[in-house]
């Protein structure tokens, strides 16, 4: 009977200490012992973390070691809190949001310019709101990945100019045509000119998938992220929300 009172002990303090809230929650704090990209971290103990909710430039790329360098940068010289979600990624690596104090790291990365924002259901949904505000920030600061000239902002006006390139246009959205096949933020009155984010029926259901209404961006100044094509006018196909990141509520620098 001692002995399986201890390995019942054993096995609620192990669960204790991974996970606070039975499905997702906090992981007790772990010291960072090496940081692989600025997206990756290694915790005491071997598990690789994902940071939930970022992408950061892949080896080789612009800016990866300024991202590499900056996560290295802030999770130095104390442990992290990761606010964990129930499911790991396809490569088994946990996905988190990763903390010092009320410092989300996360968040530094996507509002200095260093990540892009990427969001997956089901874990994307609990930080939604996080990525698409701190995203907002990076790319009207212009700095990192940000003053890359594949990611320059142009006006909606403007748009018609980069077609065939990817690029980040800016506007206000008018009204939202829901067609069909396709919903359509137009960004003029003329649908037929001016430009226009496109929305298929698979993205809507990111959007849902995720807990975020499209049709609460209407009256709001965006920045739509994709590759320019004319269909009529200039358009942009989105296929989830971390492609058009709300920015009404952002001051330019």
């Amino acid at each position: 009977m001692k002995k399986l009172f201890v390995l019942t002990l054993l096995i609620f303090v192990i669960h204790a200490f991974s996970f606070v809230d039975g499905q997702a929650g906090v992981l007790i704090s772990r010291k960072v012992q090496r940081v692989i990209d600025g997206d990756t971290i290694v915790i005491t103990g071997g598990d690789r973390v994902r940071l939930l909710g970022i992408d950061a430039p892949e080896r080789g790329d612009p800016v990866f070691d300024q991202a590499t360098g900056r996560l290295k940068e802030l999770t130095a010289s104390e442990p992290v809190n990761l606010e964990v979600c129930e499911e790991r990624d396809i490569y088994g690596r946990i996905l988190a949001t990763v903390k010092i104090g009320r410092i989300n790291i996360n968040s530094v990365l996507l509002s200095e310019g260093l990540a892009l924002p990427m969001l997956i259901p089901p874990c994307g949904h609990r930080v939604a709101e996080d990525v698409l505000e701190a995203a907002g920030q990076g790319a009207v600061s212009g700095k990192g990945i940000y003053s890359l000239s594949e990611y320059e902002i142009v006006s909606h006006s403007e748009a018609g100019d980069h077609i065939d390139e990817r690029t980040v246009v800016r506007g206000k959205i008018l009204n939202l045509y829901r067609g069909e096949k396709a919903w359509h933020f137009n960004f003029g009155s003329d649908w037929s000119t001016d430009f226009t984010a496109v929305l298929f029926k698979d993205g809507q259901q990111r959007f849902r998938d995720l807990g975020i209404d499209p049709a609460n961006l209407v009256g709001s100044e965006v920045l739509v992220i994709g590759k320019v094509k004319r269909y009529n006018g200039p358009e942009i196909i989105i296929r989830g929300p971390d492609q058009i990141i709300p920015i009404s509520k952002i001051n330019d620098p």
